[in-house]
């Protein structure tokens, strides 16, 4: 046991390590079959642990055949929904491909997503380009026609532009961008409005000398100032290409995904690799808009729990008192929610600090070990979707352990095997 412990150890320092030096910037903004290892014409990523087509139902599945609908794939849902069973298109996880998705997570192959890049290693992250504020869209499991003309405008306008900014000023350093907007109120995963002001402030010069100032420019400088939440997708990929960074440490039980389909919660660790654990999805204590009632929600996937897997959302909930309504229940709370996690988590973020806290870094390094050892769950901000389709308001997500401890158990399996063998850990 003393071996395993020490393995254990030197693992989890090393992937955190290796999640630390990661310098993540955003060098452009590419068509998914472009940016993404593996992606095809005929591929659809979606959110969370991989399932047959057979067990997508609700806004998930009509956000697939969505997809295969703009992509052209098939003239009618119909269609779409055979070419889906017979595996003529074929629907894969997100994590599998570099990328991650929010709600639904689908993201096919023209559409436009951020590029997030480790300068020193170039590792890379990924996300699709966010949608906007109307309730109805892609992401919340809606397909029609007002959908269909903003993805189109964000293919044809949006993307297109931010492309061209990027490449003009040499990319954008995320991390400092994450410093102040914790500084400023932000959690990164829910409140997104300070981050999103700085990034607007970055790009709005090399988006005016790289497209002019034309109708359409002022189309996209219009939809960024006025979407707070623009710079969460960009965060997302910058979360999975820091914790893609220690996709592989032997031995190590850091949290290195976490992610929902429309029906179960999964994780992946350092020291399983490509390996998920899963249970199913526990209640959403939201705040919703007016109106709306609990059984008119449900759950279509999400992996902006990302955010949280970096140290970010719930774990950095003392930074974002205003989102107390809904994701913590008072200031006090969230303050108590944070202390929590620094009992599951291997260190502290050396810049993303916490003012509230006297500049404490955020909690940083998720420990299946130590969430199976305590039974204390990561704290996660997410939205809450409609049964029927659309954005349905926010609110606080406790995942079930059950997963972690799965995780942790088979990290020491495999290191008893290492250890057998001979083998070394990977260092940092």
């Amino acid at each position: 046991m003393s071996g395993l412990t020490e393995i254990r150890a030197a693992a989890n320092q090393a992937a955190v390590t290796r999640m630390l030096a990661t310098d993540p910037v955003l060098v452009d903004v590419v068509p998914a079959l472009h940016a993404l290892p593996g992606m095809t014409t005929h591929t659809i990523l979606t959110s969370g642990a991989p399932l047959a087509w057979s067990e997508y139902q609700g806004g998930q599945r009509r956000a697939i055949l969505g997809a295969a609908l703009y992509e052209g794939l098939a003239a009618t849902t119909e269609e779409a929904d055979a070419l889906l069973a017979a595996g003529e298109i074929v629907v894969k996880p997100c994590h599998d491909h570099a990328c991650v998705g929010s709600v639904t997570g689908v993201t096919s192959a023209s559409m436009p997503v951020w590029v997030v890049e480790d300068r020193a290693t170039g590792t890379r992250g990924h996300c699709v380009l966010y949608e906007g504020s109307d309730r109805e869209r892609l992401t919340y499991g809606v397909w029609n026609a007002t959908v269909r003309q903003k993805l189109l405008w964000i293919r044809e306008v949006l993307g297109p532009q931010l492309s061209a900014a990027l490449r003009i000023c040499g990319g954008v350093s995320v991390s400092p961008i994450i410093r102040r907007a914790l500084g400023m109120g932000d959690d990164l995963h829910s409140r997104n409005t300070a981050a999103s002001a700085v990034l607007f402030q970055q790009l709005f010069d090399p988006i005016l000398e790289a497209n002019g100032l034309t109708s359409k420019t002022r189309e996209v400088l219009a939809f960024l100032s006025r979407n707070d939440l623009f710079f969460l997708h960009a965060a997302m990929a910058t979360g999975k290409c820091i914790a893609d960074s220690a996709f592989d440490v032997t031995g190590s039980t850091i949290v290195t995904a976490m992610a929902l389909s429309e029906k179960e919660f999964a994780i992946r660790t350092a020291g399983t690799g490509s390996r998920w654990f899963r249970a199913p999805i526990p209640p959403l204590r939201a705040r919703l808009f007016a109106g709306l009632r609990d059984e008119d929600t449900a759950f279509m996937g999400g992996e902006s729990l990302i955010t949280e897997t970096v140290g970010l959302g719930g774990l950095a909930a003392a930074a974002a008192f205003s989102l107390q309504d809904y994701s913590g229940g008072s200031a006090d709370e969230m303050v108590k929610i944070t202390k929590s996690m620094y009992q599951i988590t291997n260190s502290v973020h050396p810049l993303w600090k916490i003012p509230y806290l006297g500049f404490k870094g955020v909690p940083f390094g998720i420990d299946a070990a130590k969430v199976a050892s305590t039974g204390v769950a990561p704290r996660v901000h997410m939205g809450a979707a409609l049964r029927e389709g659309g954005h349905a308001g926010a609110g606080l997500l406790i995942p079930p352990t059950e997963p972690f401890r799965e995780a942790a158990e088979m990290v020491d399996r495999l290191t008893t095997e290492v250890i057998g063998g001979r083998r070394r850990v990977p260092s940092a």
